[in-house]
């Protein structure tokens, strides 16, 4: 003891297991569960608040409307006047000349339009909480604080511990076909299903199956539901990011395939009908003038061949007493044969 110089108990080079006792923070085993909590972090303010100003949703049943939170593509929610506003604004800085590359760092480029914004209706639950107030007596209250739940398992889907899943509904194609009529009379069976709950946890679409949710969430595909708050770790918000931009890719395609396909038929259509025209076109002078010329070239022949036919007759003597002139009209048949006998003979 003593007499060796001592050593500083804050250099850790001289402590024996220094930085790799499993307790410390920096312990290489303790990277994943750092990971997870910083992903359960960002999940859950990304459940809580808007992603565009940062405000705290209001759950309350009397304030929070079933439209009034959207969740885009990548899980994130947004309320919705705050993304109208930032597509306005994109709108206008795109028409400007800006490129709207301030507003689509907030929103996101990956959200072209309202098209891929989609409502978010939790389903609220009230639990009560301890406050200071005045309600016992005794300095102390108790208030209401609303969470997002699963309708089926009842977890805490707000903590951000829960995966869970929003249920985006398939378009019916043959609605714009129906009538007003024939529609209001389904109101009754589709307002609970139109303005009901469509966030669920995954462990309750694991249980009941996506068949067993058909009946009271559907119609949907299960290719269509949204991933609430994807985590990075794990390649999963990565996953998600590469199938999105692959879709977008498909119906630009599809899109621009669409309108050649239109261009292509109304070019088909005018040819069709500038070929047609030509057949029922009037005929030219000209071609009046040589179908009018070919009735005139034919009498001229035919008075030709007569002239000819007569001068061969005025001629032959024999001819001439057969087809007769006129001082012979006045012959008998008995004189013709006695006349025709004799020339023969």
């Amino acid at each position: 003891m003593g007499g060796d110089g001592g050593t500083i108990s804050s250099n850790r080079t001289y402590l024996r297991g220094a930085g790799k006792a499993c307790h410390t923070a920096d312990h290489p085993s303790n990277a994943a569960k750092r990971a997870k909590l910083e992903d359960t972090e960002r999940a859950r303010l990304i459940l809580t608040t808007c992603a565009i100003s940062g405000a705290v949703f209001d759950l309350t049943p009397n304030n929070c409307s079933a439209e009034d939170i959207v969740v885009c593509p990548y899980g994130k929610l947004y309320k919705r006047e705050e993304a109208l506003e930032a597509l306005l604004r994109r709108s206008q800085q795109i028409n400007n000349g800006g490129g709207g590359s301030d507003v689509a760092g907030a929103l996101g480029s990956h959200v072209r339009g309202m098209k891929d914004l989609h409502p978010v209706r939790f389903y609220v639950t009230d639990s009560a909480s301890s406050s200071g107030g005045n309600g016992n007596g005794n300095g102390r209250g108790t208030t209401a604080r609303y969470t997002a739940t699963c309708p089926i398992t009842s977890a805490d889907i707000g903590s951000g511990n829960v995966p869970s899943f929003v249920i985006v509904r398939s378009k019916n194609p043959k609605s714009k076909d129906k009538k007003k009529d024939s529609s209001s009379n389904n109101d009754d069976e589709t307002t609970g299903v139109e303005f009901g709950p469509n966030v669920i946890s995954e462990r309750a679409i694991k249980e009941m199956g996506v068949e067993g949710l058909q009946s009271e969430y559907g119609p949907f595909e299960e290719k269509n539901m949204i991933r609430l708050a994807p985590p990075k770790a794990g390649g999963a918000f990565e996953e998600i990011q590469r199938k999105w931009e692959a879709r977008m890719e498909e119906e630009r395609v599809a899109k621009m395939q669409k309108k050649k396909d239109k261009k292509r038929k109304r070019g088909t259509t005018e040819e069709w009908s500038s070929k047609k025209k030509p057949e029922t076109k009037t005929p030219l002078p000209a071609d009046t003038a040589a179908a009018a010329s070919i009735p005139a070239k034919k009498s001229s022949l035919v008075d030709e061949a007569r002239s000819n036919i007569q001068t061969k007759v005025a001629q032959n003597p024999v001819l001439s007493s057969l087809f007769g002139g006129a001082g012979k009209k006045n012959q008998s048949e008995k004189e013709k044969r006695d006349a025709l006998f004799t020339r023969n003979c």
